[in-house]
């Protein structure tokens, strides 16, 4: 238990404790957080809302998630960031069960777990409010229910049951991201099945996971359907069909090696781990791919990466569900590794060169600290100070231990990442970011400019949209003249009598020129002065590269 309890131990210190040390980012942090705060204010937990307007680009799983944990810790960046990093968690926890269970080996188990959760793409997403982790966790659990049902030789009480938990996570996996907790495994679980040449399985296999599935998601899948007629027309054919097909702008049309880049590099710092699982492969390459786990785990990597590659649409993120089978070829090519009983040259060598560099990079945050280059004494400077410090000293301590027996090393590799993320974490500012994290920026414009943004007429730029909502608490923003990803909600609420969320030059210009006219308060970034349609000049101020323009409330007309 002890390995599992380091894990553990991981986890907790890297993930959770730094995850409400940074500012929201925009724009994808506050569209995730304003979506579930609209939902817990309106009650409507069915339909998607975004800024008021239909925002159809996923179902409803991620944002109930998220909404709950608003509930239990209040509407802040930790809550906001706990399901994505309790997705990484659950993702890491099903490899240990998975190797566990199939080779009953609980070191590789949890090294596993552990490179999983090294991966520096994998800790970026999972640090960050967007839904991929937490499909990667549901996706994770298809494909081990599923590779386990399938050792099964005989159809018992375990097979079924194994079925139904794959049939449950593909339930959840769809309510978060839609047909992907179908088509990822799905490709994984057929080229297993083929190279073990047991193919017709994949016939009988998916059925009681469908049903299951099905079963879950029928409820909500009406209800969505009776509150907006359109919702699964759209979600499938613009989310689903135009984004794998469709080479426009909006769909991230990429080539096809793009995602190769993000999966090499979004291995680091965990790969430098496959200094070892390379030749521990390599000298067991007449048995190792024997292994049923891991020929499952080799397809579960490259066939959905191939699909993703396919894809017209590609963002680095979409690759995430490739990573926990790739920690569980690393995991079983490092063990390979130090069965050998060899004098481990290359990776020592890789820790030593790691170890350099990890000292080199802590002795400069260190003097960045101390030095004039973060003005004012402050937490921030002592916080990059400590960060300084773990990093000299964890690069520092794998330098020295080479004398150590390479357990020892192994551990100092883990405990030293361990203590700089969690110190990293807390070392972003608004300041280092500038218009990126713009909510202290919204908060000292209002107090700098004097303006009420809970009464005031908000209008901004798309990218600015989701922020001004969060920080103000006021879903009823508008957007001058671009639309946007709100294109769709722009047309729906035109349709239906609404007030949409896009107002155009004439509004402005009659909203500005009204006798009545109230506070208008103009938000963009960039610290240049804009035209405006009207021969009026506003108050304005700059905070961290956004910039705020006020007309002020038309005088009253004396009542004489």
């Amino acid at each position: 238990m002890k390995y599992y309890a380091l894990v553990a131990l991981f986890f907790v210190v890297a993930y959770l404790i730094p995850l409400g040390g940074r500012p929201l980012v925009s724009p994808d942090e506050f569209r995730y957080a304003e979506i579930p705060r609209e939902m817990i204010d309106s009650g409507n937990y069915v339909l998607p809302h975004l800024m008021n307007m239909r925002y159809f680009e996923k179902p409803v799983m991620g944002y109930w998630l998220t909404a709950g944990s608003f509930k239990v810790f209040g509407q802040n960046a930790f809550a906001l960031r706990l399901p994505s990093a309790l997705g990484a968690g659950l993702a890491a926890l099903l490899i240990a069960l998975l190797i566990r269970q199939t080779l009953r080996d609980d070191k590789t188990a949890a090294l596993g777990a552990l490179l999983f959760l090294t991966c520096g793409l994998v800790y970026g997403i999972g640090t960050f409010a967007v839904l991929d982790s937490q499909l990667t966790g549901f996706v994770t659990g298809v494909s081990c229910a599923a590779f386990l049902a399938a050792m099964e030789p005989k159809f018992t009480r375990r097979k079924v049951a194994l079925l139904v938990i794959c049939g449950v996570f593909a339930a959840l996996a769809f309510m978060t991201k839609g047909f992907l907790a179908f088509v990822v495994p799905g490709l994984a679980m057929f080229g297993f099945l083929v190279w073990e040449r047991r193919w017709k399985e994949f016939l009988i296999l998916p059925w009681i996971p469908l049903v299951t599935a099905l079963i879950l998601i029928a409820p909500w899948a009406i209800a969505v359907h009776r509150a907006d007629g359109d919702y699964w027309r759209y979600f499938v054919v613009v989310e689903h069909l135009q984004r794998f097909f469709s080479d426009s702008g909006e769909q991230h049309p990429e080539p096809f090696w793009f995602l190769i880049p993000y999966l090499v590099g979004g291995a680091f710092p965990a790969a430098f781990l496959l200094s070892a699982a390379i030749p521990g492969i390599r000298a067991e390459r007449k048995t190792f791919f024997r292994q049923p786990l891991y020929r499952f785990a080799l397809c579960a990597v490259v066939l959905p990466f191939v699909f993703f590659s396919i894809s017209s649409g590609k963002l680095a993120t979409y690759i995430l569900p490739c990573f926990p089978f790739l920690a569980v070829l690393g995991a079983g090519g490092v063990a390979a590794y130090f069965r050998t009983g060899g004098p481990y040259r290359a990776f020592h060598l890789v820790m030593s060169i790691w170890g350099a560099l990890l000292a080199i990079a802590g002795i400069g945050v260190l003097v960045i600290a101390i030095g004039n280059l973060i003005p004012q004494f402050s937490s921030v400077r002592i916080i990059v100070g400590l960060l300084g410090i773990c990093g000299a000293a964890s690069g520092g301590l794998l330098l020295f231990s080479r004398k150590y027996m390479w357990r020892t090393r192994f551990y100092l590799f883990f405990a030293g990442l361990g203590l700089i993320l969690m110190v990293g974490g807390w070392t972003v500012t608004p300041e280092l970011l500038d218009s990126k994290t713009p909510e202290s920026a919204l908060k000292a414009l209002a107090g700098e400019l004097n303006y009420d943004p809970a009464t005031a007429v908000l209008l901004t730029h798309p990218s600015m949209i989701h922020a001004i909502g969060w920080v103000y608490h006021r879903p009823d923003a508008r957007l001058y003249s671009s639309e946007g990803e709100f294109w769709y909600g722009v047309d729906r609420a035109i349709e239906a009598g609404e007030t949409p969320i896009r107002m155009d030059r004439d509004e402005l210009v009659d909203l500005l020129m009204r006798s009545n006219r109230p506070e208008v308060v103009i938000i963009y970034r960039g610290e240049r002065d804009r035209q405006f349609p009207v021969d009026m000049k506003p108050r304005s101020a700059v905070v961290n590269d956004v910039r705020a323009f006020v007309f002020p409330p038309a005088p009253a007309e004396n009542e004489n």
